[in-house]
């Protein structure tokens, strides 16, 4: 019996002509699991919309072969290729919000994908669902198929995802970058639930990546790409423990780690620039008040820097909009060199804190180039007016950022994610402020790029005495960067102090269990 799945030989493909991925081979066994690492733009995703036959992806081959249960997918006629999707070939995407309709319930949703597929029989789907469910340790699976997508946190819509996937029964699984925007105990959730489809069902699985921990955890082998090609191939822990090429030792050296904590920094001010007090906020949600902040204390002196972590829904974005002033607190105040900010905001003010959001695509216009975007926040906030001054001021800016000036007269599209972040940086300290905000900024960027990030937000501190807040799901990142820690969850905080004695001694067993899931990595 012949066990490979999948064998790609000599793989060439790309868009319009232009090759994206060169001369790639591997095989892949039943039950296997290979997981691709790689930099922003190195051709993983382009090598998983090759296996998957989709017309929408635009990809194309232009040489080489891939043969899927021993027919070459070049040979299938297009009602072939169809059938091959989601009854024999399964995928995952990065962005579970973008797999559902978030108003509409997952029963419904589930109903439709079986009955596109021919696979609906209405007395055995809510067994078949439900028995899924339970092998996924998916808990009181009714609720969730009554329930719609925007009622649940990313990693549930992401972890009901593959289970819908994998309701398919395929024999093969890809999945683009399952856990990139998801905190610690989400990814350790969504990786454990692909290891028992694994041992249930024998998928064989292509995991695409750029989080080195994800793939020691789940794979059985490596594949590191660079520039379109596969670098270096082969079992997990002789590539991740014994890297021979020498991209993949940059790539692994880039990762955080646990032991290299930050120490604070004595500084020496007189008060505090930045005082958060007893600072919540509540929402109404069905005529039920709901309280995502609550009773928060923080204090911030110039050149610190400060990181705030927790699971998604524990309040970290939340109390950085109510700094920011993008929303007003419900109770307490916030207080900045004095002065009570906390209902009514001058220019000055808002210039003087200035905030970089985690999707850096989002937080300009795509309408409008790099250079304009920036040049409104000099405007608006920095009162310069001159068109040379202006101009002369972004490029300097963009070589302060690491960027070459004529990147500014891109649009954001038109960037790669690590660039489109350092743009944003960029406009964020156009105006010299005095705190900056960073609200997952390295979540969905590569470890090399994520590393490159990080630096250049130290080196702000220490050259410009700006104070800092980094916001992350990543604990020991934070550890890395930070002098001091606060740890929240449910809207609170419930564990605060310099990083060094939090990370080796923490009091609470929530920090307990963030510090094991991030280790587990």
């Amino acid at each position: 019996m012949n066990d490979i799945v999948l064998s790609i030989k000599n793989l060439t493909a790309g868009y319009g002509g232009k090759a994206v991925v060169s001369q790639a081979s591997f095989g892949l066994d039943r039950g296997e699991i290979i997981v691709v690492v790689g930099e922003s733009g190195s051709g993983k995703s382009t090598l998983l919309k090759a296996i998957l036959p989709l017309e929408d992806y635009g990809v194309a081959m232009s040489g080489g072969e891939i043969i899927f249960k021993n027919k070459p997918l070049s040979g299938m006629t297009a009602a072939e290729k169809n059938r091959l999707n989601g009854r024999q070939i399964g995928m995952v995407f990065q962005d579970p919000k973008a797999s559902f309709n978030p108003v509409r319930t997952f029963r419904k949703q589930f109903i439709e994908a079986l009955k596109s597929h021919g696979r609906y029989e209405r007395e055995l789907f809510e067994e078949q669902v439900l028995e899924l469910f339970r092998k996924l340790k998916l808990l009181d699976g009714e609720r969730i198929l009554d329930s719609c997508p925007y009622e649940m946190s990313g990693g549930m819509n992401q972890r009901i995802a593959i289970a819908l996937a994998i309701l398919l029964e395929p024999v093969l699984l890809l999945a683009d970058e399952p856990t990139s925007a998801l905190d610690v105990t989400a990814q350790e959730q969504v990786m454990e639930e692909l290891l028992r489809i694994r041992e249930y069902y024998h998928t064989s699985m292509i995991i695409v990546t750029h989080n080195i921990g994800v793939a020691a955890r789940l794979a059985d082998k490596v594949g590191v790409m660079h520039r379109g090609k596969i670098v270096e191939f082969g079992a997990a822990g002789e590539v991740l423990e014994h890297p021979r090429n020498s991209y993949t030792k940059r790539l692994l050296d880039a990762v955080p780690q646990a032991g290299n904590m930050a120490e604070k920094r004595e500084i020496k001010a007189a008060c505090y620039l930045l005082e958060l007090k007893q600072v919540g906020k509540s929402y109404l949600k069905r005529r039920n008040s709901f309280s995502a902040l609550s009773q928060v204390d923080l204090l911030l002196k110039p050149g610190e820097i400060l990181g705030i972590v927790g699971e998604s829904g524990s309040g970290k974005s939340t109390l950085l909009k109510q700094v920011a002033g993008l929303k007003k607190p419900s109770e307490g105040r916030i207080v900045l060199h004095g002065k009570d900010i906390t209902q009514k905001r001058t220019n000055m003010d808002f210039r003087r804190m200035q905030m970089i959001f985690q999707n850096a695509y989002d937080s300009f216009n795509p309408k409008l180039k790099i250079r304009h975007s920036i040049a409104e926040t000099l405007k608006n906030l920095g009162g310069m007016k001159d068109r040379k001054e202006v101009d002369a001021r972004i490029d300097s800016l963009m070589e302060r950022v690491g960027l070459e000036p004529y990147l500014a007269d891109r649009y954001p599209a038109e960037l790669s994610g690590g660039q489109c972040q350092r743009a944003a940086i960029a406009r964020a300290i156009s105006v010299n402020p005095e705190v900056l905000l960073c609200d997952e900024i390295t979540s969905a960027l590569d470890v090399s790029v994520q590393a490159d990030i990080v630096k250049l937000i130290v080196e702000l501190a220490n050259e410009s005495g700006m104070a800092i807040i980094f916001v992350s799901h990543d604990i020991v990142l934070v550890s890395n960067i930070c002098g001091s820690i606060m740890v929240m969850r449910e809207g609170r905080c419930i564990e605060a102090g310099e990083a060094k004695e939090v990370i080796t001694n923490p009091k609470e067993d929530y920090t307990k269990r963030l510090l094991a899931s991030a280790r587990a990595e």
